[in-house]
């Protein structure tokens, strides 16, 4: 019997973003008894408040007042989570790409822009990303059989919808969480709206054009493929399945409800009245003064909240579920379970709005955005931007959550912004769009990323050795971007930047 001890290796993890919220809120509450810190405050309506710094028990009760302050933003979260899980219950999702690539046969090439714009669309639009999990063994066997690699399925489907949320333009988790949290008047979804759609559509084609250069060099010589010595291996592991679900009338309805559905959305976070346009608040006057049998209680089109937007997703998910009725209970259950896959964002937004929670009630918040505002104005618009970009590209690989993320920083970066420039707290949640959309591309920390390689059965340094220069481009574009928009007209209600 051998008597040598065996050692573990010991393994080092990154903690979850709920215990890395914690331990900075702890950090917060320390910080607090240091002299100095904390300030009285007065509020907008002349309410002098009295800071001071917090105790242990506060640590506790912080996510508890997050939960509280931000449960319109949960309500939100939860009701589109189960809106996907019916969608996804319905498989009609899984239906429509699979109609797609057997369309493409022959022409396997036009899969790539096609479902890598789609997937984009999704991305700035409403943050798509854990639903495009499951099309991985759909489109993999596919690129294969013509003559691609799996890194092609990754860069396709990752990076279309990865890219959409880098060029976030109305996509709730980073805009509208980050525009709720900067507590900025006159700032909404729609401020800098014009240059986060040119951002969007120009790192969008770059993505496409860099993916369809990749695939056509992999393909003329598959040992230009990082993963070259598996080819044949992962053939035989991929082999095109004929299982695809059938793309049904009541599919391509549900499908069209789905794509209505977000069409909506996206008039109504749109403030159109900055554009000049009046006739949506006519209308809604029209309504619940002639009509209150349909509506009264809701805001017009343009001007709608987290409250309206869960209303309009909860009324698809009844129709949707209605059109693939599989009985009152399993309408039900496919509701909560997709509300459940996408609990831990709430916790984590109630967790990161504990730190505002502290922040504001000890003055600190306070003393942060009046100590930081004058030497940061030095650095002028420009300079101030690329600063707020490299930190958020370092504060991202530890907490990659993007909603968490701007709900524990905006509420002093977005005053401070303001403070340098009137009107560039908008420019500040672009900087933050384009920095945690990429880290979360190519972190280890990122969930869907890490699935998408176990999936498809890549190493991560596989990974990267084909993705840098996607990568490298798209910071590079991203700091152009930026820089170009600061030199646009800036003002809280300005739609360029």
């Amino acid at each position: 019997m051998d008597d040598k001890k065996i050692k573990k290796k010991f393994k080092f993890r990154l903690p979850t973003a709920f215990t890395i919220l914690l331990i900075i809120t702890l950090l917060v509450i320390i910080i607090s008894w240091i002299p100095g810190t904390t300030s009285d405050w007065i509020d907008d309506d002349g309410t002098l408040h009295k800071g001071g710094p917090a105790g242990i028990f506060d640590l506790f009760i912080a996510p508890m007042h997050g939960f509280s302050n931000k449960v319109d933003v949960i309500i939100f979260i939860l009701v589109l989570g189960g809106f996907l899980g019916i969608i996804i219950e319905s498989k009609a999702l899984d239906a429509g790409i699979g109609r797609l690539v057997k369309k493409m046969k022959g022409h396997e090439i036009w899969i790539i822009p096609i479902i890598m714009i789609l997937f984009s669309i999704g991305g700035t639009v409403y943050g798509m990303g854990e639903e495009t999990i499951a099309l991985y063994p759909v489109i993999i066997p596919v690129l294969l059989a013509a003559g691609f690699d799996t890194i092609t399925a990754i860069l396709t489907i990752l990076f279309g919808a990865g890219i959409g949320v880098v060029g976030s333009t109305l996509n709730p988790f980073v805009i509208q969480i980050a525009v709720d949290n900067a507590h900025i008047d006159g700032l909404g979804s729609s401020t800098g709206i014009i240059w986060r759609f040119i951002s969007w559509f120009l790192l969008t084609s770059g993505g496409v054009a860099f993916v369809i250069w990749y695939a056509t060099r992999v393909r003329k010589d598959p040992s230009k493929s990082p993963i070259f010595s598996n080819k044949n291996i992962l053939e035989k592991m991929f082999s095109i399945s004929q299982d695809l679900p059938a793309y049904t009338k009541k599919r391509k309805v549900i499908i069209t409800i789905f794509s209505l559905t977000f069409i909506i959305m996206i008039f109504s976070l749109i403030a159109w009245s900055q554009f000049g346009v009046s006739i949506f608040e006519k209308m809604t006057k029209s309504v619940s003064e002639n009509a209150p049998y349909i509506a009264r209680f809701y805001e017009s089109i343009g001007n709608w909240y987290f409250l309206e937007i869960s209303a309009l997703f909860f009324i698809a998910s009844i129709i949707i579920g209605f059109i693939d009725w599989k009985g009152e209970e399993n309408l039900v259950n496919s509701f909560i379970r997709g509300s459940a896959d996408i609990l831990s964002v709430c916790i984590v937004i109630a967790f990161a709005a504990g730190i505002g929670f502290i922040m504001s009630e000890t003055g600190m918040q306070h003393s942060l955005v009046n100590g930081l505002s004058k030497p940061l104005s030095g650095l002028g618009k420009t300079g101030f931007i690329i600063l707020v970009f490299i930190f958020f590209l370092l504060i991202s690989i530890v907490l990659p959550s993007t909603s968490g993320f701007a709900t524990a920083v905006f509420p002093i970066l977005g005053p401070v912004a303001n403070g340098v420039t009137i009107g560039l707290t908008s420019g500040t949640i672009t900087a933050f769009s384009f920095a945690n959309g990429i880290i979360n591309l190519i972190s280890p920390t990122s969930a869907i990323l890490m699935a998408a390689l176990s999936i498809s059965k890549v190493s991560y340094d596989k990974f990267i050795k084909a993705s840098w220069p996607l990568i490298t481009g798209l910071l590079f574009t991203s700091v152009l971007l930026l820089a170009i928009g600061t030199l646009l007209p800036i003002a809280n209600n300005s739609p360029w930047f």
